[in-house]
């Protein structure tokens, strides 16, 4: 998988800019905008918490047209808990860049990342979208990648070009997440673009299963979010035939696609807040997927087991204490393998030896500095 440059922007037709809008406490890029040429098939999965953020119920209901154009996203404040007034901001934030870019309000997606239940000011917004419209380019991708971060220490973007039909596709993506990350989805922001000529139903079904094996199977805290959104646009500028469900085509750009979004989800774990390591659970034995995801959670979400791996002591009796708690049936012995909690790459394996499920969470562990970051983040 290479990390490619402005990898947001590769794909034909696709161009970004990002700015500082001053919507940060600290200084630095906090407004992005990623424009498509012409109108593209969208589709989206967000998070489940009860407390969704505005942008994230405004772009569940836009996207019920099935097309979007653009995503203006910002950092520094999630919009979120905020009432009448914050969706108010978010609709009024896709108002002003679809009347500036020339397309209609509902082709405008929004996003936010940062604190919630404080109110973001539109007017900041609302200053700066004239220089971001104006600006918009296909060498502005980095910039796009990093005006999204928030307690993230780096960037996060991938690419990859296929042939499909015998035309070039190509697929980018950036993402961003270090804290705040559980199933259903990672606390994180993830934006892709693709040239790809694709039926509707195809990119939705391809998207599930790429973010059901990636983005769902990390966790940092065991804490979700209320802004968690992945979305892609996808505007058929390649001129491939078009992909449709169940054919070796579709097969290929979903192996494509899980690929990149597998590859940002390990890079949100490499980054977690205050990580020293990074940890593989593979679970196996299990009476089914549900169980053996069930299990592998159970260990990844265990501050017992997390903070072991930290002080580097291998203390078998947490991953036993977590299967044990977590609800799935297990038979009396369960077999555990793994590699000493002293290196910063560890693999547990974890066999319930009753059935075939299997299950495969990435997460890190938990240090003090995790604490220090999140004991200042108001």
């Amino acid at each position: 998988m290479k990390e490619y440059k402005n990898a947001i922007t590769l794909a034909k037709g696709f161009r970004s800019q990002a700015i500082e809008a001053g919507i940060k406490k600290s200084s630095g890029l906090d407004l992005a905008l990623i424009y498509s040429d012409v109108p593209a098939s969208a589709c989206g999965m967000f998070t489940k918490n009860k407390f969704a953020a505005a942008p994230v119920e405004l772009c569940r209901e836009y996207l019920k047209s099935k097309k979007a154009q653009a995503i203006i996203v910002n950092s520094g404040n999630a919009n979120c808990y905020t009432g009448k007034p914050g969706m108010e901001t978010a609709k009024n934030t896709t108002c002003l860049s679809a009347e500036l870019l020339g397309i209609d309000k509902k082709m405008v997606l929004v996003a936010s990342t940062g604190i919630i239940g404080r109110p973001l000011d539109f007017s900041k917004i609302k200053k700066a979208l004239p220089s971001l419209v104006g600006s918009l380019d296909r060498s502005s991708g980095n910039k796009t990648a990093q005006a999204i971060m928030t307690t993230d220490t780096k960037p996060k973007a991938l690419a990859r070009e296929l042939e499909i039909g015998g035309k070039k596709v190509t697929i980018g993506a950036i993402a961003k997440g270090a804290g705040m990350i559980a199933p259903d989805m990672a606390t994180m922001l993830c934006f892709i673009t693709t040239d790809v000529l694709i039926e509707y139903s195809a990119l939705k079904e391809a998207l599930k299963q790429a973010v059901e094996y990636s983005f769902n199977m990390i966790t940092i805290d065991g804490c979700m979010s209320t802004n968690d959104s992945v979305i892609i646009l996808a505007n058929g500028l390649a001129e491939n035939k078009k992909v449709c469900l169940g054919t070796r085509n579709f097969s290929k750009f979903k192996t494509a696609l899980s690929e990149i979004c597998l590859g940002l989800a390990k890079m949100i774990i490499l980054d977690a807040e205050g990580a020293s390591k990074f940890i593989t659970i593979q679970v196996s034995g299990a009476k089914d997927n549900t169980q053996a995801k069930k299990a592998a959670l159970a260990v990844a979400n265990s501050n017992l087991f997390k903070t072991a791996v930290y002080g580097g002591g291998a203390n078998w009796g947490r991953i036993v204490a977590a299967v044990g708690a977590s609800g799935v049936e297990v038979r009396e012995k369960i077999k555990i393998e793994g590699d000493s909690f002293r290196k910063k790459d560890i693999i547990v394996k974890i066999d319930l030896r009753l059935g075939r499920g299997k299950a495969v969470v990435y997460t890190s562990d938990l240090t003090p500095e995790y604490i220090r970051i999140n004991a200042k983040y108001n």
